[in-house]
């Protein structure tokens, strides 16, 4: 048996604990959320960080496979609403209940593109995943064309990126496991970005602060 088979069956058998793990969160979840508010939100937060172990183990494999040469991305043109909203979907509930307001603005909402489906829309839950950590009431998407890209833009309202953090994507060697920020996350999210091109160009993710609200901007960009 190869390495890539031994890792992506680890992979698998730990998204299906992880999958059990979650279900009976979720039964916790209902049964405290009249009775403990409180407690209930704390099972939402132990969920999410399911999820963060969850986009671990997928990165583990992916990474591999990036390296072997294997990890190939299937374009096709696709819907784009599509995507965002199955993207989001699966957080509606923690949403709810952590009480963050989440905005999807389309400029064109019967756009279309190439890109690979399955990959953005992970790439979006990655990242999703991180700014629910950090938020403090609202995230929000805008998807428009910009000069001939896609653009993906994601805004929160917390304190923004810390300075390593916008720095990680010009230094990819930097990373920090004393801090927890070892940007293996942005890193991989940056490879999927540029799996997706277009003649010379190729996409990829940006990370900003909002000048007037300090808060969080996630931005991809698709050729």
């Amino acid at each position: 048996m190869d390495m890539q088979t031994i890792m992506a069956s680890t992979v698998h058998d730990v998204k299906n604990s992880l999958g059990l793990i979650n279900s009976q969160l979720n039964d916790v979840f209902r049964q405290l959320q009249k009775t403990d508010p409180e407690s209930a939100q704390e099972i939402r937060r132990i969920q999410l960080e399911c999820g963060r172990i969850n986009n671990g183990m997928v990165h583990m494999l992916g990474l591999y496979k990036l390296h072997k040469g294997t990890f190939l991305p299937a374009i096709e043109e696709v819907y784009v609403p599509d995507v965002i909203n199955d993207a989001v979907s699966r957080y509606s509930e923690l949403f709810d209940s952590l009480g963050i307001a989440l905005t999807v603005h389309f400029d064109d909402e019967e756009c279309m593109w190439y890109m690979d489906a399955n990959l953005i829309e992970g790439l979006l839950g990655n990242v999703l995943t991180n700014a629910i950590r950090y938020t403090k009431t609202m995230l929000r998407f805008d998807i428009c064309e910009r000069d001939g890209w896609l653009n993906i833009r994601m805004t929160d309202d917390g304190d923004g990126y810390p300075e390593k953090m916008l720095n990680l994507l010009d230094q990819p060697d930097s990373v920090c496991f004393q801090s927890g920020a070892t940007g293996l996350g942005l890193f991989f999210c940056q490879k999927i970005a540029e799996m997706h091109s277009n003649g010379e160009k190729k996409g990829y993710i940006q990370l900003t602060n909002d000048p007037r609200s300090k808060g969080a901007i996630f931005d991809l960009f698709l050729p």
